[in-house]
């Protein structure tokens, strides 16, 4: 059990590691001024709990980035109207034709497209940082709930182990069982007792953590409530046409592909005293840019059919693990008829209601896993195989 406890740990770590990845591309998530929640929910203690609503609120809040792109955004409208006020902005027909300007018209035509770009790229990387923002407290929420199961599991195998082993102290001063037994016993206990320490530990470093994306006093105590339902992903039959769609859809590769647009501006425009651009030389450009997009675009082809696999794959594990829930349950309702007929210990009974227990928590955590996975795909954004992000903000 121990194996799988540190086996679940160290894949939401690895989930976590890369939602906050994609966080951090458009965002510094932890810089701002400190919030206070105007509406707190206790628990029975007194203690502050925190629901996933409540979290993306705060973290929202927390972020400084947000309140920069709206601001700067405020900015450029400010600009655009200033700059063309009372008259039509001079764009033309984007039908592939070229146009013969006048040096000025070239200047004007030049800022209103570096305004548009800017624009368009900060509002994509508004919704991004929207979803990288959800995407972290997915992802600590789901940490911290896999640390305070195993936690709670953790506690429930100890009380079990110490019953062993007062069994087994008794059974060797009756001479009923070697030394080797009786240190077995005492070394489990002692197993268990250091691994209760890690995960309090651990559970104090994830919250520490979470506080911080909050916005949160470290000092201030608090718990968290998240609930996940199980929902199954609906099978996809045409693979290529739902990788289509989601590559259409995808932020960061719109993001991207603003690169392309950018690089492209100007080379149908010739100013009436000579070319305004070097037109070679941009056309250089426009071709790596092009490249580079249709390299992103494959790379988040795989990534996207890789996660639907991996959903898929999570799912087939959930059937396994149902099939142990109702193993165990079967073998508890046995043991508890052995055991009212004298055939079985307390302590055999106590296993195997620690086995349901168990199972239960391996199918909670098969439905973290799979929330997050879910969130990931229907989001392909956050999934690796496009730069844009990072590059954008360079």
């Amino acid at each position: 059990m121990k194996c799988q406890m540190k086996r679940s740990i160290k894949n939401f770590r690895a989930i976590l590691s890369c939602v906050l990845v994609s966080a951090l591309m458009t965002a510094n998530v932890f810089a701002g001024e400190k919030v206070e929640s105007t509406e707190n929910i206790e628990n029975d203690n007194g203690v502050r709990v925190i629901t996933y609503e409540e979290a993306i609120e705060l973290a929202t809040k927390e972020n400084s980035s947000l309140k920069q792109i709206s601001d700067t955004l405020d900015y450029i409208n400010d600009t655009k109207s200033l700059m063309f006020a009372g008259s039509n902005y001079p764009m033309l027909p984007d039908d592939g034709s070229n146009y013969l300007v006048t040096a000025a018209r070239f200047q004007q035509l030049s800022a209103v497209n570096s305004l548009n770009t800017q624009q368009k790229s900060l509002r994509l990387t508004q919704e991004l940082t929207d979803l990288s923002i959800e995407a972290g407290v997915k992802g600590e929420m789901t940490t911290i709930s896999v640390l305070e199961q195993n936690y709670e599991l953790a506690k429930e195998s100890l009380e079990l182990a110490k019953e062993q082993l007062s069994q087994t102290s008794t059974m060797y001063r009756l001479g009923m069982v070697s030394w080797n037994d009786y240190e077995k016993s005492m070394k489990e206990v002692a197993n268990q007792e250091q691994q209760i320490k890690q995960l309090e530990m651990s559970m104090e470093q994830e919250y520490n953590s979470f506080a911080k994306l909050l916005g949160i006093d470290e000092n201030e105590e608090f718990k968290i409530e998240y609930n996940v339902e199980y929902e199954p992903v609906e099978k996809i039959t045409d693979m290529d046409a739902f990788v289509n769609t989601k590559i259409k859809t995808d932020l960061a590769l719109q993001m991207e592909k603003q690169n392309v647009d950018s690089a492209s501006f100007g080379l149908n425009l010739f100013i009436d005293t000579g070319n305004g651009t070097d037109y070679d030389k941009q056309k250089l450009d426009v071709k790596t840019a092009e490249r580079n997009y249709a390299d992103s675009v494959k790379a988040k082809e795989n990534s996207i059919k890789n996660a639907y696999i991996g959903l898929q794959n999570t799912e087939s594990e959930r059937k396994v693990l149902e099939n142990k829930l109702a193993q165990a349950k079967a073998d508890y309702e046995t043991a508890k008829v052995n055991y009212q007929v004298g055939n079985i210990t307390k302590l055999q009974l106590d296993s195997a209601e620690l086995a349901i227990t168990q199972a239960e928590i391996a199918l909670e955590q098969n439905t973290l896993t799979h929330d997050v996975n879910k969130f990931m795909l229907d989001n392909t954004c956050l999934l690796s195989g496009a730069s844009s992000a990072s590059s954008t903000q360079n």
